[in-house]
């Protein structure tokens, strides 16, 4: 019921997905700011920059696994 739209039209999508948080934003477009495991702090201001000003315009920011820029793109904003 919840599965994002976007993802069954692409070929070999995931069975399975984990959500956590706002399901709802699952109907806004979505975009993934990807870098590096670990970032410079110049990358941790761009991530925070990109993805203020993308969240602004109401596109929902998805979350990787680079643990410093998931935390610099997802938590700043909340």
């Amino acid at each position: 019921k919840l599965y994002p739209k976007q993802l069954k039209n692409i070929p070999n999508p995931p069975q399975t997905l984990y959500l956590e948080g706002n399901t709802d934003l699952l109907t806004n477009p979505i975009i993934s700011i990807i870098g590096s495991r670990t970032c410079t702090e110049n990358g941790k201001i761009l991530a925070q920059k990109f993805s203020y000003e993308l969240s602004q315009c109401g596109i929902t920011i998805a979350s990787g696994l680079a643990m410093r820029y998931r935390y610099c793109c997802s938590f700043k904003f909340l």
